[in-house]
């Protein structure tokens, strides 16, 4: 079963096939006896991430490890890899190469050395492809059908990485970037999918779809987790859109304020769960106890910088409408409650009350205000938020909701961004 850059059923199947390394991977790298390959590795560009790694578990893959922990141990195994990348990634991703990463099509690079390892390096396409040999110094001799061979393999990995690559597109920026330790590299590329919920169920998971899930009477079901969500919406784009001059110029101005704010959110440690039309939605992973400061300024920073950037887009807007209007402006919506986490190679979801309330907020709020709920006001006064940080003075007025009754309806706080 293929989910995309890894083949794995989903996480908690006790039926899960043993292996660990997408077998479209295995297909690139195994068809062929021409080169004996100890790693391969995918960095993208100009993000520099780790889109893809795979390495020869030839070795160790062996069924005798029917214990718990035996997907540890297969992990473990591969350490030494990701060690001998970190030790060499100043070589192996020095300007020469990088400069050719925006080329097309994908062409052979130049020889390095990973410790005693000849590394063969090819860039285009907005990758770069790193293919550790298992000769040495001593014993290497370049081909070039091996060379051609390579080539030919960037251009099949071509496919898996980019979808790879969007699915890092909307989670945090500051995951699977190359500067990390080979410790931690090794625990987020893996991390994701290389866990089972049945027979390691003390594994401390770290991505929030991990925590969604919970084991009652051996099978893994859905959880809530603490969730701080971020919706935002552009307040009149359907006037605007209608009394655009040139049509096409709306597409571009949407696709600009979209783009915007996921790259806010993905900066600021959040999840991108999906765009609604001229709008967008989501998550920051919060604290047990709803008082995690940095989920929290996260957040807020996040929903000034959206704020701040479509405001300035919407009233660059204007010279391409018929008539100036001041409506045209971005509305955001926080609120910080427990929703389910879910995921594929396609992106991040979270369905709970988290989403549904920011919404809420989110239909509530005028142009350049961002609304958020009594919780987040709380915890704001706890962490200390400054105006440097996020407006502080705001207006509460109520939330008009059609499925509550009128002496239930609740309020929530509307600042101001400036």
């Amino acid at each position: 079963m293929t989910d995309g850059w890894f083949s794995f059923e989903r996480a908690g199947n006790p039926k899960r096939p043993d292996d660990f390394q997408s077998q479209e991977l295995d297909t690139l790298f195994l068809e062929s006896a021409t080169v004996k390959l100890g790693a391969a590795w995918c960095v993208s560009f100009p993000s520099m991430r780790l889109i893809f790694f795979w390495g020869d578990r030839s070795q160790f893959n062996e069924k005798r490890f029917k214990e718990p922990g035996r997907f540890g141990y297969y992990l473990r195994r591969f350490h030494p890899y990701f060690e001998r990348f970190v030790a060499a990634k100043s070589l192996l991703l020095s300007r020469e190469i990088t400069d050719c990463a925006d080329a097309s099509p994908i062409k052979y690079i130049g020889l390095k050395w990973m410790e005693d390892r000849p590394a063969e390096i090819y860039a285009g396409n907005g990758f770069i492809f790193i293919y550790e040999l298992q000769e040495t110094r001593q014993n290497y001799r370049p081909d070039i059908n091996m060379r051609a061979y390579l080539l030919d393999r960037s251009e099949l990995g071509f496919r898996i990485c980019s979808q790879a690559h969007r699915f890092f597109e909307r989670i945090p920026k500051s995951v699977l970037k190359i500067d990390a330790s080979a410790k931690l590299l090794l625990e987020q590329f893996f991390s994701p999918n290389c866990f089972d919920l049945v027979s390691e169920c003390d594994v401390p998971f770290a991505w929030p779809w991990q925590k969604s899930l919970e084991l009652k009477n051996g099978l893994a079901i859905p959880k809530q987790i603490p969730t701080l969500s971020l919706v935002m919406d552009i307040r009149n784009s359907s006037s605007a859109m209608l009394l655009t001059r040139d049509q096409p110029r709306f597409a571009g101005f949407i696709d600009r304020a979209v783009e915007g704010a996921r790259e806010a959110i993905t900066e600021n440690g959040g999840y991108f769960d999906k765009e609604t039309g001229d709008g967008v939605v989501g998550h920051f992973v919060n604290a047990e106890n709803f008082e995690d400061a940095s989920a929290l300024r996260d957040a807020l920073v996040a929903a000034k910088s959206i704020s701040m950037l479509t405001t300035r887009l919407c009233g660059e807007y204007q010279e391409n409408l018929r008539l100036n209007l001041d409506a045209l402006g971005c509305a955001i919506g926080l609120f910080a409650d427990r929703a389910v986490w879910l995921y594929s190679w396609r992106g991040v979801r979270a369905i709970g009350g988290s989403v549904v309330n920011a919404s809420r907020i989110c239909a509530n709020a005028k142009p350049r205000e961002v609304g958020y709920c009594n919780t987040i006001a709380q915890m704001m006064k706890i962490a200390g938020i400054t105006p440097e940080t996020f407006p502080t003075s705001g207006v509460t007025r109520p939330i008009k909701i059609h499925e509550v009754r009128e002496e239930a309806i609740p309020s929530a706080t509307f600042a101001t961004v400036s």
